[in-house]
């Protein structure tokens, strides 16, 4: 059997008839995602609480751990991606215990075992933002005595909820869809831009998405950046020398087994005769939609052909 995912949510507290969290956790219960299936489970808000899932740690073992939580001040859902080695409660929680600037261990803050840069945080469900500060109060707790007892680096982080969004329970999902999907892989994408166009080459029909049009490029070597990427694999692909402009931006595309972030920049050719290597067919463009792109290389265009339109106004 494959792991399960652990969610918490947290019983209501200070005046609040329900606590979102717990909602949104017990919504989850039963759902799979990626092959695991979710359990839920709703914390007390106090000490006992906050080492809940710590406690569990040494005996049970889970795929990914999502703590969430209530940020009744905030107008966005927050990433929470550090824990702090702070208590200082303004109100007392649940069982009465009132916490004033203490530390929780001594040894500094730790940071939660997500790579968010992997995330695409801008395009997920109700525009959450990434944090540093999960509080002071059992949130932050809570989520830091987990921290403490993870030894294997499994996916932990603390989700924190405005009182009222759109879809919550779609926002958790994504998040725990993001925790379980495999590590970016860096690729470069060449935009090789000449007299107000840009350069789309066509998969030969030897290749792996074949008849496909995209930008020339390929994976990061060792030690590369995007734009020592892009001189190596335009010049091995076209045998084309150039030189890179701008950074366009960067686009992450999950294709299931393997999820690509793409970085796209400018590029200039200083020299060479293009030859074809992996594409059968090459193409000037003006704007987006004149040849069938490949995955998320059509939004990438439409990035380009906007950018040239406003650079030649």
């Amino acid at each position: 059997m494959a792991k399960p995912i652990l969610v918490t949510g947290f019983e209501a507290f200070a005046g609040h008839n329900v606590n979102v969290s717990e909602q949104v956790a017990k919504s989850l219960d039963g759902e799979i995602v990626r092959g695991h299936v979710i359990r839920s489970l709703i914390l007390t808000v106090d000490y006992e609480g906050s080492n809940r899932v710590a406690n569990m740690l040494g005996k049970e073992e889970f795929a990914a751990i999502l703590h969430i939580g209530l940020a009744a001040n905030s107008t966005h859902p927050r990433i929470e991606i550090k824990a702090k080695d702070i208590l200082d409660f303004r109100i007392p929680d649940n069982g009465g215990r009132i916490v004033k600037d203490t530390e929780i261990s001594g040894s500094g803050d730790i940071d939660s075992t997500i790579n968010h840069n992997d995330w695409d945080v801008e395009s997920m469900i109700d525009s959450p933002v990434v944090s540093n500060d999960a509080g002071e109060f059992i949130c932050n707790e809570t989520l830091y005595r987990t921290l403490m007892k993870i030894e294997d680096r499994t996916p932990c982080f603390f989700l924190h909820l405005p009182l009222s969004q759109n879809d919550a329970r779609g926002l958790a999902l994504q998040c725990l869809d993001r925790m379980l999907r495999p590590p970016c892989i860096d690729v470069g994408a060449g935009a090789i831009i000449r007299n107000g166009k840009f350069l789309a080459a066509r998969r030969a029909q030897s290749e792996k998405h074949a008849g496909w049009w995209e930008f020339p490029g390929g994976k990061f070597e060792a030690g590369e950046n995007a734009s020592n990427c892009l001189i190596r694999e335009i010049k091995e692909e076209l045998e084309l020398d150039v030189i890179t402009g701008e950074m366009i931006g960067e686009w992450i595309f999950d294709h299931g087994e393997i999820v690509v972030r793409l970085h796209v920049m400018e590029c200039f050719i200083t020299s060479g005769d293009m030859k074809l290597h992996v594409h059968d067919e090459t193409k000037w463009c003006d704007g987006p939609d004149e040849v069938d792109w490949l995955g998320p290389d059509r939004d990438i265009a439409e990035a380009i052909s906007a950018r040239l339109k406003h650079h030649h106004r």
